[in-house]
């Protein structure tokens, strides 16, 4: 235990409770607090100790005491020593020596001491890091790791790598590795650090998978260790000898060696992948990825943007792949019934290394799968019948008949002034001295109104300005029916189209449909939506006719049906040249911008040499390149037909929104 003038090492302990909930409170001095609580309320509060304090005699005496509360509460793990003291001593240098030599290799910063009650000298491990002034949280082992689960899944973490040192036994040690792999805990930002007693490598190999980082030593008796490291960029996971360490005291020790050995850069690790043979998930979903299915799940590349894609970075980093299709051919992701469905499902199950076929990186998707950064900016827009022109042979009413809110209004105070005044010019006749038959004064002022001549004799004042007030009105009427008339049968008039989501309302209530492709990312966009304009569009999708298994048969049914498809922008109006430009009609404003990555397993050490490697591909322009490249074979295509000459010089511009927004340029 250390001395009164020694500083306190910065370190927490955990010891595993029944039903334990974790509540995190936030960073204090660089080290994670927590607080356990048990279902029986009864609180455990983890100390923490930091080197940086100053040390007085009442403050040495409350953090001994605090040291001493931590001990009873959790089995003691830092002070149980073997009764041979010169054993002791020697187990205890050889320990000590080690935790130094693997943080100057690891250059960590933080570390998680994973241990059982068979390896007492964890406590000179822990008394290491303090004296490194490494953050350091010692975790007493339990069967499912969900203290650590819960610390390497915490969005508090202080720093982006951190390192897990498992001492334990050699059946508690696999049985960790088996929850790492049960519970998907790999991570590239997580280094994993085992010190055996017995070398179970074999073992230990067939549980690891791509994405957990593992080195370790196994003890060659108190002068020496022997390390392995894990090798990953080749098709079988494997770990390799990589030498043996002494402890040399008086010499400092060069762990430039060790650290490229141990602990090697992903990015040049990954540079080269030997040949290897990565299995991608993906559907057919041509101008990305055109496939041709074969038996089974597989497929082979036709062509595509997300073809060019693949075909880049094999032939960077030397390694091939192999296309195969989900059985539900969706996009997918995580579903309310815990299952992961399509392109994500394959790729979470680790049935597939990455998934690459226009997917939407989405907050629900990264807790399963991690993406790369954006290749590809595309926005939604609305597909809908091209309108109709109307039927011309009611035109005569078309005037006072728009859809405007009156124009029934309109035509009935017209009719009424008709009518009335008929009367009016009868009571003024009698009044006057006339004598004229009622239904003689009514016809005459119709034939006012549709422009022919009054032969009622205006022998009064009042009579006249009767006349007046009417002729003037019917000069009024006259005029606003025949300019819009003359204009309406001028100009072709069309059916009200589908410009924005503000419109489906008023498109559903004339018996039109709205749908989008299932378990794609659009739909998760509605169906979740907590309010807005989504909410309320997601209320007019029918439970099962609205969501489509194919993104064909959404353009057929708008050209069948009164149906408005809701699909991304770029590939939507490709579909649309390929049946018929001109019998389709995209919405005027688009929606909802997105991107597109390459979906990774958990953890794939591997996506920051992709991420690099799409950079570069974005900067030099070859993405939009490809998709210029995959229209003009379009336009080729239907270049025997007259119709298609127009199509020639189509380009990725033509097919932009509205707003004008480019794929993507530069690394934005």
């Amino acid at each position: 235990m250390p001395s009164s003038n020694q500083q306190i090492p910065s370190f927490q302990v955990y010891e595993p409770q029944p039903e334990v909930t974790q509540r995190w409170t936030g960073i204090h001095e660089g080290v994670i607090r927590g607080e356990v609580q048990e279902q029986t309320s009864t609180t455990l509060e983890a100390e923490s100790y930091t080197t940086t304090t100053t040390t007085s005699s009442s403050s040495d005496m409350s953090r001994r005491s605090a040291v001493s509360r931590s001990s009873q509460l959790t089995r003691p793990l830092l002070h149980r020593f073997p009764s041979n003291h010169s054993s002791l001593q020697e187990e205890e240098a050889l320990t000590a020596a080690l935790m130094r030599f693997i943080l100057k290799v690891s250059s960590g910063r933080q570390v998680y001491l994973l241990a059982d009650n068979s390896m007492p000298e964890v406590g000179v491990a822990a008394r290491v890091c303090g004296e490194a002034r490494v953050d350091t949280i010692l975790l007493t082992y339990e069967p499912r790791l969900l203290l650590l689960e819960s610390l390497l899944r915490s969005p508090l973490r202080p720093l982006d790598v951190r390192y897990v040192l498992v001492m334990c036994t050699a059946d508690h040690m696999l049985r960790v590795f088996q929850q790492v792999r049960t519970r998907a805990l790999e991570s590239m930002t997580v280094w994993w650090f085992v010190v055996a007693t017995e070398d179970r490598t074999a073992a230990l190999q067939a549980l690891l998978r791509e994405g957990s980082q593992t080195c370790g030593c196994v003890y060659g008796g108190l002068q020496s260790c022997s390390h392995f490291q894990d090798v990953t960029p080749v098709s079988s996971h494997r770990l390799e000898a990589a030498g043996k360490w002494r402890p040399a005291p008086r010499q400092p020790v060069d762990t430039s060696a060790w650290s490229a050995t141990l602990v090697p850069d992903l990015l040049h690790l990954y540079a080269d992948f030997g040949g290897r043979q990565l299995t991608v998930a993906a559907n057919d979903n041509w101008p990305f990825l055109g496939l041709t299915l074969l038996e089974g799940d597989a497929a082979a590349p036709r062509s595509g943007i997300d073809i060019n894609i693949l075909d880049a970075l094999g032939a960077k980093l030397n390694f091939t792949y192999q296309l195969v299709v989900p059985r539900d051919r969706a996009w997918g992701g995580p579903q309310p019934d815990g299952s992961v469905t399509g392109l994500i499902g394959m790729v979470a199950r680790h049935e597939a290394h990455v998934a690459i076929c226009e997917i939407t990186i989405t907050d629900t998707r990264e807790t399963v799968v991690d993406f790369t950064a954006t290749y590809w900016l595309e926005s939604l827009t609305l597909v809908s019948r091209a309108p109709k022109e109307k039927e011309r042979s009611m035109a005569v009413f078309w005037p006072f008949t728009t859809a405007r809110p009156g124009s029934i209004q309109v035509w009935g105070f017209i009719a009424a002034a008709t009518l009335l005044m008929g009367p009016v010019a009868w009571v003024v006749m009698r009044c006057s001295g006339g004598g004229l038959p009622l239904q003689v004064a009514a016809f005459n002022m119709f034939r006012s109104i549709v422009v022919q001549t009054n032969f009622l004799p205006p022998k009064s004042s009042s009579l006249r300005f009767v006349f007046i007030f009417w002729y003037f009105f019917c000069f009024i009427i006259y005029a606003m029916y025949s300019g819009t008339l003359t204009a309406v049968l001028a100009i072709p008039s069309f059916d009200q189209p589908v410009d924005s989501l503000t419109d489906l309302p008023a498109a559903v209530a004339n018996g039109f449909a709205v749908g989008t492709l299932k378990a794609s990312s659009t739909e998760f966009l509605f169906r979740h939506a907590d309010g807005g304009i989504y909410k309320q569009v997601w209320e007019l999708f029918h439970p099962v006719h609205s969501l489509l298994p194919d993104p064909e048969l959404g353009f057929d049914k708008v050209l069948e049906e009164k149906f408005v498809l809701v699909n991304s922008e770029l590939n939507a109006k490709i579909r649309a040249t390929v049946r018929g430009r001109e019998k389709y009609h995209f919405g005027r404003d688009t929606f909802y911008p997105h991107g597109y990555g390459i979906a990774c397993i958990s953890g794939a050490p591997f996506r920051p040499k992709f991420e690099q490697l799409l950079q570069w591909i974005v900067e030099a322009g070859l993405v939009t390149q490809w998709g210029e490249q995959e229209i003009q074979k379009l336009a080729h295509h239907e270049a025997g037909s007259d119709e298609a000459q127009a199509t020639l010089s189509l380009t990725l511009e033509h097919l932009q929104a509205s707003s004008g927004s480019p794929p993507l340029s530069g690394s934005s």
